[in-house]
């Protein structure tokens, strides 16, 4: 049995359905470029944002000093003053080209690269010596030094400022800086998982801040140093538990050979 089709019958019912996209798509201004208004999520379209294209994107603020590094994923090592074979770090910068352009600006000559694995060796001989017995952990890391101050001896709670009692230390590291100028300077503030993440942002910020202000202040120079918060986003330990949180409390000073 054949079928007739009523053509006309056919493109009324095309275009009677067609009308509510047209409509859509006419009355969204074509929702931002390519969406379709409610159909696509709402009132912006797939590359349109509140209805326009191009539309300025707010840049992530960044505090001066701090140029963001990239991450990079040490792995747990011993707490004692250790020598772990791992690979080597580049410096915590953006461009390796504008920290050398400084640190050759600020009149610092570098060393061979051939002689930069001794004259780290000779810090951390040094460093190990004069910090024994402070609280402060001196581990080496193939050619770089990192020297962990837990921030509980460092700060008093919830506080930046630098106590006292540990002026020697840091007192002690500038001397040792002073003596080996070609020397990148890193100086990284960690939290806990305790608090807001705003919070310790801003918590571990000031903290390395204070200590890099300290070595600045005893002829350090700045040229050298690189200072940056990480907040609570690179632990070291559990935060589950309370020693854990309080390994994850600290500011990592991490000395690199400026070599050429």
């Amino acid at each position: 049995m054949s079928k007739t089709f009523n053509i006309a019958a056919i493109a009324t019912m095309t275009l009677a359905l067609a009308a509510p996209v047209h409509a859509q798509l006419l009355g969204g201004g074509l929702g931002g470029g390519l969406g379709i208004d409610g159909a696509l999520g709402g009132a912006t379209g797939a590359l349109g944002v509140a209805g326009s294209v191009g539309q300025a994107v707010e840049a992530p603020v960044v505090r001066a000093p701090v140029i963001t590094r990239p991450a990079v994923s040490l792995p747990v090592v011993s707490r004692v003053n250790t020598v772990v074979a791992v690979p080597a770090i580049v410096p915590a910068i953006p461009d390796v080209a504008v920290r050398r352009v400084a640190i050759v600006n600020a009149g610092i000559m570098p060393v061979t690269y051939a002689d930069a694995p001794a004259y780290i060796d000779r810090q951390y001989v040094v460093l190990q010596n004069d910090l024994r017995g402070t609280g402060v952990e001196v581990i080496k890391r193939n050619n770089q030094i990192v020297l962990e101050m837990p921030a509980d001896v460092t700060f008093a709670f919830d506080k930046h400022d630098i106590q006292p009692r540990f002026y020697g230390v840091l007192n002690a590291v500038s001397r040792t800086l002073g003596k080996y100028p070609a020397t990148y300077v890193d100086v990284n503030g960690h939290t806990d998982a305790i608090g807001s993440y705003t919070y310790n942002q801003r918590l571990s910020e000031q903290r390395a801040d204070a200590v890099a202000d300290y070595l600045a202040d005893r002829s350090v120079n700045g040229a050298r140093m690189h200072v940056q918060g990480f907040g609570k986003t690179e632990p070291i330990a559990s935060n589950a538990t309370i020693s854990g949180r309080a390994a994850n409390r600290r500011v990592e000073i991490i000395l690199t050979p400026y070599a050429a």
